[in-house]
């Protein structure tokens, strides 16, 4: 008992509570809905402006020292790529340098050997010669320039030439010039002295310029000396120099300043005295953290307005709704399927009622599908009733054309068992009944090939290939007793077919058109629109045959099956044809294969792209 009452005032304290909070509450708040909404919606408010606040002032952070980064980060990448520049500039100025071609060469072998050594960064080479007190070049890949002094062809190389020339010796030093404008970019001239201390190598280098175009847009990058004049870069609007960052570029060190309105990062470039800095606008670079503030007050904003409308929106559009939709399910309940369920809503009512409109539409689709299927079913019990006909009749058709030769063959068995129990036969008088029975046998066979094409072959073709038909055509001609009969060919192009079937059709149509016509008759193939034809020159066919002449056991001829050209006609609907004969051709039977292809497909026939022939059987 004491434990039961334990548990009864446990779960009965949350009660107590909201109870105790309710009645802290004004009687506004408790009862009206509104006012409850606009409270929810103040504190959802205040807690979405701290977050975002919070959310600001990180972001802002970030931005500053990630643009601090990019700075230093394209700076320290411009430094480097300099720096290996120069570096492997001065091996290869040494490496040049270094050659016995100065000692034994003549200026001619000297030309010969520079324009060898010189690559695509190098703009030019010359060997400047110092005998008696003089400077000038002896040899040079640039035009215009031998026999000058090194100062006559280039101002800038004068500093550089004489210090070389005046007081190194040493083959591993190289001397630089200030980079200067050359055609549409800059050059720097390299200097150091030849093998054999006669003169001195000036090579003439592309400055890469193409280091200070940095991919992001308001990044300037500027190569300065150790005094803080411009080598390369810098335009009008550029930041000014700052004298600290300088100075502690100078000293080895990477820095970030802000002056004024930009962003500038000092960076040196080692084993120079060289300093590369990259500035950006504090406008471009901290861009994103304005986004971001306006951003931020646009959401509040957006939320404030948006949670009042969706309040509103939910207050009074919710009830009334869900009334409507229980009278119409009421409505289905009592049978009426053609009640309107239908809303423009999107939401979760919208949903609802798209439901509920799915439940109808199903249960519609459902009535009407076994109708259909009823339907179907009526239509299959007929179709199978007409097939069984057709059986029937081509079960007859078989039968009555099987009997005859059967009773041709029988007959034949008789008369040669009287004849073999005659002793006095001559066994010369038996050939006659034994050449009756190898007809009559071969033919039960045409006709039970006859039979097992239009059962084996009716179905679709599943695989063609393109063969040409002039090449089918002469086979099909070959496989048949054409006796003295003639085949030509009007024309002739590759199609895609199964060569066996359309082999086999064409062999009945060529075997139709002698036992019709007769062993003289000219059989023609050529080509139409959209397909091919096969003809003869012979009487023509019968209007009152053309609608039934590719029925099974139609024949007028004693020895057929009937089953010619209803071989025929399947072969050539399995391949997706039309075949039909062409009453208007005047000068014989025409048989005409239609969809055989279309108008624009592109025909390979006689070409070298033309393919092979195919055996592709089924």
């Amino acid at each position: 008992m004491t434990g039961g009452g334990d548990k009864t005032a446990a779960s009965s304290q949350p009660d107590g509570l909201i109870e105790r909070l309710h009645a802290a509450l004004p009687d506004v708040y408790a009862r009206n809905y509104a006012v409850k909404f606009a409270v929810a919606l103040a504190v959802i408010v205040v807690v979405l402006a701290a977050v975002g606040f919070g959310s600001y002032l990180q972001i802002q952070e970030r931005v500053v020292s990630d643009a601090a980064t990019d700075l230093e980060v394209s700076a320290t990448h411009r430094a480097d790529s300099i720096e290996q520049w120069r570096t492997t500039t001065e091996t290869e100025t040494i490496a040049i340098a270094a050659a016995r071609v100065y000692d034994t060469g003549t200026p001619a072998d000297i030309r010969q050997y520079l324009t060898t050594a010189e690559s695509s960064q190098i703009r030019s080479l010359h060997y400047v010669s110092t005998i008696d007190d003089s400077q000038i070049v002896i040899a040079s890949t640039g035009t215009n320039t031998e026999g000058r002094s090194p100062r006559a062809v280039e101002s800038a190389w004068e500093s550089p030439v004489l210090a070389t020339m005046n007081g190194t010796t040493s083959t591993e030093t190289v001397v630089r010039s200030t980079a200067y404008a050359d055609g549409n970019g800059h050059s720097m001239a390299f200097v150091t002295p030849v093998s054999d201390g006669s003169g001195a190598l000036v090579l003439v280098s592309r400055v890469p310029t193409e280091q200070f175009h940095d991919g992001r847009d308001g990044f300037e990058t500027q190569l300065l000396t150790g005094d803080g004049d411009p080598l390369i870069g810098g335009q009008d609007g550029s930041a000014p120099v700052s004298q600290d960052g300088l100075r502690a570029a100078t000293a080895g060190q990477t820095t970030t300043i802000e002056t004024g309105g930009h962003v500038e990062t000092y960076t040196p470039v080692n084993g120079t005295s060289w300093v590369v800095t990259t500035s950006a606008t504090r406008e471009s670079l901290y861009g994103t953290s304005r986004l971001v503030r306006w951003g931020f007050l646009a959401v509040i904003g957006t939320a404030v307005v948006s949670l009042g409308v969706a309040g509103y929106l939910f207050g009074r559009h919710t009830v009334r709704p869900l009334r409507q939709l229980r009278n119409r399910t009421q409505s289905m309940e009592q049978g009426d399927l053609g009640v309107a369920i239908s809303t423009t809503r999107q939401d979760e009512i919208g949903r609802l009622y798209d439901a509920f409109k799915n439940m109808r539409d199903t249960l519609r689709s459902q009535i009407r599908q076994a109708q259909a299927a009823r339907e179907e079913a009526e239509r299959s019990s007929r179709e199978l009733e007409r097939q069984n006909e057709r059986l029937d009749e081509f079960a007859s058709t078989l039968s009555h054309d099987l009997r005859n030769p059967l009773t041709v063959a029988r007959g034949h068995v008789e008369l040669l068992a009287t004849r073999l129990s005659d002793p006095e036969t001559d066994p010369a008088d038996l050939q006659p009944h034994i050449e009756k029975l190898e007809d009559a046998h071969d033919r039960i066979e045409s006709i039970i090939d006859d039979v097992l094409t239009l059962t084996r072959k009716g179905a679709s073709v599943e695989e063609t290939a393109p063969v040409p038909l002039e090449s089918v055509v002469t086979d099909a001609w070959d496989n048949i007793d054409n006796k003295s009969a003639t085949i030509e060919t009007a024309g002739s192009r590759t199609i895609d077919a199964n060569r066996t079937r359309l082999l086999r059709a064409l062999e009945n149509l060529f075997r139709n058109a002698i036992d019709h016509v007769g062993p003289d008759v000219t059989v023609t193939v050529g080509l139409t629109e959209h397909g091919f034809y096969v003809a003869d020159d012979g009487p023509g066919i019968p209007t009152d045959a053309v609608d039934n002449i590719f029925e099974y056991g139609h024949t007028t001829s004693e020895d057929g099956t009937g089953l010619g050209l209803s071989i025929v006609k399947t072969i050539a609907e399995a391949h997706g044809w039309r075949l039909y004969i062409d009453t208007t051709y005047p000068d014989g039977a025409m048989f005409v294969f239609a969809d055989v292809f279309s108008e624009d497909e592109p025909d390979w026939y006689g070409t070298e792209f033309e393919w092979g022939r195919s055996e592709v059987d089924d």
